[in-house]
């Protein structure tokens, strides 16, 4: 991918599957992706290291070790006033398809 800068934040990234505009302020792309599920995108990603700039400060936090630690540092308890119970899982019976059973070898 080519990548020619705009301004200091945005990029005009050329190749893949289509030509898009990456704005690393905002967390915006032409392609949806980076905006939509905070993932950075091949655009955003050439954006970034042609910037200079650590792939890793493009994501967003919530995909951090820190937050996934924060939020099992506390203990869980189940919901209130349900009763635990010990009970053996088994797994589920399988049954035979129809036809022949195919022979292995």
């Amino acid at each position: 991918m080519t990548v020619q800068p705009i301004d200091g934040r945005r990029f005009f990234v050329n190749g893949g599957k289509m030509d898009c505009v990456v704005d690393l302020e905002h967390g915006k792309c032409d392609c949806g992706v980076y905006a939509v599920k905070n993932i950075l995108c091949s655009h955003a990603i050439a954006a970034g290291t042609s910037g200079g700039l650590h792939i890793s400060t493009l994501v967003c936090p919530v995909y951090s070790k820190d937050f996934l630690f924060a939020g099992y540092s506390e203990n869980i308890y189940p919901c209130g006033g349900q009763q635990v119970e010990e009970h053996t899982c088994f797994p589920p019976d399988l049954k035979r398809g129809p036809g022949r059973q195919k022979k292995s070898r």
